[in-house]
């Protein structure tokens, strides 16, 4: 009698782990799993030619909070004699990092907004955050937040309206200006320039002069002005929303929007990026 009694005892102490979770216990629960309190992170910061990002490897080391957050203020902290430029503000603050479906939404202070950006710049602080938190296994894209709140633009261009995942291109390659070629396309329409076209698009395979004077070139415009971009992402492949004005023979001026999807090209040495289809 006192055997079995005493091996009831040891059963009914082997509590496992998993047990003690879904207990009512109010005693604190020991992990057998002590967290690493070190952290090997992957820094993305734009070279200080603000080019292309760099990744720069940082250990994290007495870790007190969540991984993400600890990251994030290391990257707004920024590096010392590293040959890079921050570009994110150091007043910035961070006001909540929250996960879900592996989406990360980083809501940052309005210290981040800086109106004097150009377009390589404000893209490559967008993605130095971007791709940044995505090196995390958990994490697949980043929504921004200003104060809690969406916003159309980081600056003047990026579109943060909707996550964003890592860019590849952005560490591969320097900032190339997807602007540039909406700019000659339209150049090339105030011209009259229907030969040129073809140079601008990506696939041009059987068409001829006559087919992109029909297709693209209004003979009742005699003007386009371009009024504003939005980059919705930057990839190899991309979409850029743009504001146009159009102003006919009679001097009437049309607004409207064109959506671009564009795709990245380095034939022939040249890179740039090219036209896929116009919206």
């Amino acid at each position: 009698m006192i055997i079995i009694i005493f091996i009831a005892t040891i059963i009914s102490g082997c509590q496992t782990y998993d047990d003690m979770l879904t207990s009512d216990s109010k005693s604190p629960i020991i992990s057998p799993h002590p967290l690493e309190n070190n952290f090997d992170a992957i820094l993305y910061y734009s070279d200080k030619y603000n080019e292309k990002l760099v990744m720069k490897n940082k250990k994290i080391e007495d870790i007190t909070k969540n991984i993400e957050l600890e990251i994030l203020e290391e990257l707004i902290s920024g590096l010392d004699g590293e040959n890079i430029d921050n570009l994110i503000p150091k007043e910035t603050k961070i006001r909540s990092i929250d996960i879900e479906n592996q989406i990360a939404y980083i809501n940052l202070s309005n210290d981040i907004i800086k109106e004097d950006l150009s377009p390589s710049e404000e893209v490559l602080l967008t993605y130095s955050i971007v791709n940044t938190i995505t090196e995390l296994d958990s994490i697949k894209s980043v929504q921004l937040l200003i104060d809690g709140e969406k916003k159309e633009f980081l600056s003047n261009v990026m579109n943060i309206e909707k996550p964003l995942q890592y860019s590849e291109l952005l560490v591969e390659d320097k900032f190339i200006n997807p602007f540039d070629t909406i700019k000659d396309y339209y150049n090339m329409l105030n011209n009259r320039e229907s030969s040129k076209l073809a140079s601008l698009f990506k696939n041009t395979d059987k068409k001829s002069r006559v087919y992109y004077e029909i297709q693209y070139i209004d003979k009742n415009v005699k003007k386009y002005n371009i009024k504003s971009y939005k980059l919705n992402n930057y990839k190899k492949t991309l979409l850029v929303d743009v504001v146009v004005e159009a102003i006919t023979n009679d001097d009437k001026k049309v607004k409207y929007n064109k959506l671009f999807s564009m795709e990245y090209s380095d034939a022939q040495l040249e890179k740039t990026f090219k036209i896929n289809e116009i919206y």
